[in-house]
């Protein structure tokens, strides 16, 4: 069972509660009725003011969406942050094909981080295309079988779901080695050694997917932490791991309007 919760932060103030969460997607939601009512009725100003309502309840949520620690690099030593809606996948962060997440400057050896969700529970009847992964924790091979990768698979609640995220760290990166997109999105972002922050997309094909995880505990290329551990404990015994033998659905799994379909 995953219990207790990682330290949170936002961008800016605090983070936003679940009732003021409520708030700000029903403002958003109504900017989306309001504009597909516009244009339906071929009304560019309606259209416009819908976008106003839209973009103004995106920046309110953007600033307040929890920045969570999720993971710990094994290199470094320091903590992985995200920020993540952890109230529930009908928000805007979990869009799938928008980019409704703030920037948060990772720690130095960060790499990549992919992710797979347990559904628990029904689904919202939202509007946005949400894609949570498949229903077992997974490594790509093509990244961390690279000499200076290791991963590391924690679990976070994200409203009544089981998330299990999977972060990869390098030191040194490996050069020239495709990425894959950030857990839930189309698109993944990184650092270049200029310092500059730059987005791609890479498609995360099914066959590409281990989840036979036991074999990458072995050769030490793969670690764990506790479920409900705030301290980030890193792990790489793999007697007791919770994240082992589970059942469930390999392939990604998208969400939308209440229904759920496989990739």
């Amino acid at each position: 069972m995953i219990e207790g919760m990682h330290a949170i932060r936002a961008r800016r103030g605090q983070p936003f509660t679940l009732a003021e969460r409520s708030g700000i997607l029903d403002r958003y939601r109504d900017g989306w009725q309001a504009h597909e009512a516009a244009e339906d009725a071929y009304d560019e100003a309606g259209q416009d003011r819908a976008n106003g309502v839209m973009s103004e309840a995106a920046a309110r949520y953007i600033d307040a969406v929890p920045i969570v620690s999720l993971s710990r690099s094994p290199f470094s030593g320091e903590p992985f942050e995200t920020s993540l809606d952890i109230h529930g996948i009908d928000g805007l962060w979990w869009s799938y094909e928008d980019d409704y997440r703030p920037h948060v400057v990772h720690e130095r050896t960060f790499l990549a981080w992919t992710g797979s969700m347990k559904l628990n529970g029904p689904l919202s009847d939202w509007s946005l295309k949400a894609m949570v992964g498949p229903e077992v924790p997974f490594v790509m091979p093509r990244i961390l079988s690279q000499p200076d990768v290791r991963a590391v698979v924690s679990s976070v609640l994200v409203g009544d779901h089981v998330g299990m995220p999977v972060v990869y760290f390098a030191d040194p990166a490996p050069d020239d080695l495709e990425r894959v997109d950030d857990w839930g999105h189309r698109f993944h972002y990184y650092t270049r050694a200029d310092g500059t922050v730059v987005s791609a997309h890479s498609v995360q094909d099914d066959d590409e997917k281990d989840f036979d995880l036991v074999p990458w505990f072995r050769r030490g290329k793969l670690l764990w932490i506790e479920p409900g551990d705030p301290d980030l404990r890193l792990r790489s015994d793999p007697d007791g791991c919770p994240y082992f033998g589970l059942d469930g659905e390999r392939r990604r799994r998208y969400i939308k309007g209440g229904k759920t379909w496989l990739g």
